[in-house]
């Protein structure tokens, strides 16, 4: 039996779906061929894997209205569906903001092809590589880490958010850590 090469990439976590119900056309064919990743994901997208997931947009993004909000972005990629409802798509995007720096953000995308909320879950940058975010995707909830390597002890904050029955996401906590601090708990 051969082995499929998105199992390769993206682990044995990851299916390849059937088409979305809630997007049609054009839309759903390209999301046809993203693979699901299964709870929990965690994503940590950088310079080093990027290239080798999802496939390259080739209008998708643009038929969304997705806005990266950055004039540099570039080199956009569609990695991977994630299964938190019926009624909406979830989709994880990354692209290239100038030279140095990758951002991957979590689209909530509704029936009629409109984005409904955005979460950015992962970033790297290879200017300082002082500066990086990774996620936790589980059903119930999103932990997004920020790591802050500039000072002698590293700096890590935690948001965690809720992603509503209607597509929204929701920020319920934030916190600061420091490895340094002798009430840090790993």
């Amino acid at each position: 039996m051969e082995k499929s090469p998105l199992k390769e990439v993206f682990g044995k976590d990851s299916v390849r779906s059937a088409p979305i119900k809630v997007i049609s056309g054009a839309e759903a064919d390209i999301l046809t061929s993203l693979p699901i990743r299964h709870f929990p994901i965690v994503d940590s997208t950088d310079f080093e894997n990027f290239d080798k997931s999802g496939i390259h947009d080739n209008g998708f993004l643009k038929k969304i209205n997705f806005d990266p909000k950055r004039k540099d972005a570039t080199n956009f990629r569609l990695n991977y569906k994630v299964p938190f409802s019926e009624k909406f798509a979830s989709i994880v995007v990354t692209y290239q903001g100038g030279e140095h720096e990758l951002f991957t953000t979590l689209i909530t995308i509704d029936k009629d092809s409109k984005i409904i909320d955005k979460l950015e879950i992962a970033y790297d940058e290879i200017a300082e590589s002082a500066f990086a975010k990774t996620s936790r995707i589980e059903k119930n909830k999103i932990v997004v880490t920020n790591s802050n390597w500039m000072s002698e002890d590293p700096i890590f904050e935690t948001e965690t958010f809720i992603l509503e029955n209607d597509g929204k996401f929701k920020k319920v906590q934030a916190g600061t850590s420091n490895p340094a601090d002798p009430s840090f708990e790993s």
